[in-house]
């Protein structure tokens, strides 16, 4: 079942460590590299809908934080 999550990075170097994978696995998952984004650094990804096995893979990178939305 999808979830809609928010992605947030331990900080700068988890965000510099981490970003093109993120991208690549919601490229992947959602067939665009287009999300709402903070301009912040590290930003914060919001509301991307992604499949169960996108999710357990972003909630397997070291320095990533995923939290889903509760409906």
């Amino acid at each position: 079942m999808p979830s809609r999550i928010t992605i947030h990075f331990d900080g700068i170097e988890g965000w510099e460590d981490n970003q093109q994978k993120v991208d690549q696995i919601l490229e992947k998952d959602t067939g665009t590299s287009e999300y709402p984004a903070t301009k912040s650094l590290p930003p914060i990804i919001v509301g991307p809908e992604v499949s169960d096995s996108a999710l357990q893979e972003l909630k397997g990178l070291q320095g990533v934080i995923v939290r889903c939305e509760e409906d």
